[in-house]
């Protein structure tokens, strides 16, 4: 290649030599002049091919620091596409990228961490029921055009939604138990929002802050090339370990795949939160309080009869009816804190109808029992002593186990009066509320389980009666 490379040279320079000779005496005779011209020529050929070496070798250095995708890629390696509609074989569309899309989006599907490990699938093959990693490779098989993503894009997506996630379930339970001076207090669906509309002071530099620091992030790691499979780094990878956690690759791919696991995690939990808030008592364990709902009206679009006033029903008919009434339990929350009771302390509250009185035993045990006692309804927070785990009613004396309300002694003060007086009504045992510490790890505010229809179903006796005896049995009253 160098001979080939330098002849033209020689010639070139060995004809610009010679005509500075012409009109000269000769030379003696013999090969002296003819040496002179040809090692002048060769000497500049090779001056001229050592400075084209040279820039050769700087242009490869260049080149291979360059990304994997932005490097000269042999022809060999390109894929045989297929010819489109006018005869020519055709090359994906991508203006303005140097990437080359090349198919093997399923392959490296194959090659990444946990694919395979949530649904305890056969290793080596991956849990893709819709088939996203294989759609991809379909590109090739039409136009060309990259229209499905590579599994690099949807890992890369993958993880940015399961990090995203674990930081907004943190951000749920911590919201719940501290709270930063200068923030203002509001439910974690309407935090943000309350953020934004008192942007003064802290708030303000803390959103600027968040704004600012998810800026760098995203341009800092863009995902360039994703799309077609020719990012230059690991989907996710953002070098981001300070404490060093990834010793090895064996510890790596341990880490990767815990990720990985918590961040699909953090995302069903977070989904199941929002949809715990906005369809109440859908999801177990979320609480949410339940919202009454008006009845969908019938669009009269396309010509369809609206509804007549006769038909409506009535006030009356829309809240009430005879029909009977089962209970729906939800966790409420109380807005006390465990931490804000002391032993033998008595709480009374109303969630959702309920009359509870929360309180805790001599030895700090948490619990919640029905404020009025059962025999003639007498609020026991009006003066109740709890002695152990025992509360005593401050009128009559009866007293109950504050973990199962069970019956201890039924009207026993004043004497004779108290006894006469339980004569008239039937022993019963106090009613008795499961609660809980909600919160982080237990630090949040005191939560029961109450039946939210219980206000409901007390009000549906009246209502049925009342009803029942204009001879409408059917709910309507007016």
């Amino acid at each position: 290649m160098e001979v080939a490379f330098l002849t033209p040279i020689a010639t070139n320079v060995a004809s610009s030599v010679a005509p500075a000779h012409a009109g000269k005496a000769p030379g003696p005779p013999g090969p002296a002049g003819a040496s002179f011209g040809l090692t002048a020529a060769f000497g500049v050929a090779a001056a001229l091919g050592l400075a084209s070496r040279k820039r050769v070798q700087r242009a490869a250095q260049e080149m291979a620091t360059l990304p994997k995708h932005m490097q000269p890629v042999d022809t060999a390696d390109y894929p045989v596409y297929k010819p489109g509609p006018s005869g020519v074989p055709k090359l994906p569309q991508l203006v303005g990228d140097w990437g080359v899309p090349l198919p093997g989006s399923y392959k490296a599907c194959l090659t990444m961490v946990g694919p395979d490990v949530e649904t305890a699938c056969e290793v080596g093959k991956p849990w893709d029921p819709l088939g996203l990693s294989k759609l991809y490779d379909r590109n090739f098989d039409f136009n060309g055009n990259m229209t499905y993503p590579h599994v690099q894009w949807l890992r890369e997506s993958e993880l940015k939604h399961g990090r995203c996630a674990m930081l907004a379930i943190v951000g749920i339970f911590a919201q719940q138990s501290f709270h930063i001076d200068g923030y203002p207090e509001a439910p974690w669906y309407e935090a943000l929002k309350a953020c934004y509309d008192n942007p003064a002071g802290i708030v303000g530099f803390g959103i600027a802050q968040i704004s600012a620091f998810a800026m760098v992030i995203e341009g800092a790691y863009f995902p360039k090339d994703s799309w077609i499979g020719q990012m230059d780094r690991e989907p996710g990878d953002l070098g981001f370990d300070p404490l060093k956690l990834a010793k090895d690759a064996e510890s790596m791919k341990s880490m990767q795949l815990k990720e990985l696991k918590n961040g699909r995690l953090a995302m069903m939990a977070f989904m199941s939160c929002v949809v715990g808030h906005y369809v109440p008592g859908s999801v177990p364990g979320v609480s949410a309080l339940p919202r009454e709902s008006a009845a969908a009206k019938s669009s009269a679009f396309c010509g369809a009869t609206p509804a007549s006033s006769s038909d409506l029903p009535s006030k009356t008919a829309a809240r009430y009816t005879t029909q009977t009434i089962l209970p729906s339990l939800a966790w409420i929350k109380s807005g006390v804190k465990p931490s804000e009771l002391q032993p033998t302390e008595l709480r009374a509250l109303t969630l959702a109808g309920n009359d509870v009185l929360i309180g805790k035993t001599e030895a700090g045990a948490l619990f919640c029992v029905g404020n009025l006692c059962p025999h003639i309804g007498t609020p026991m927070s009006e003066g109740a002593d709890v002695i152990g785990d025992v509360i005593v009613c401050p009128l009559h004396g009866s007293s109950f186990k504050v973990t199962n309300g069970e019956l201890i002694d039924w009207c026993v003060s004043p004497p004779v009066i108290g006894p006469l007086t339980g004569l008239i009504v039937e022993k019963k045992n106090l009613l008795v509320f499961e609660c809980r510490q909600g919160g982080f790890l237990g630090s949040g505010e005191v939560e029961v389980l109450v039946d939210t229809n219980a206000k409901k179903a007390y009000e549906a006796n009246y209502w049925k009666g009342l009803l029942d005896a204009q001879g409408k049995d059917d709910g309507t009253y007016y």
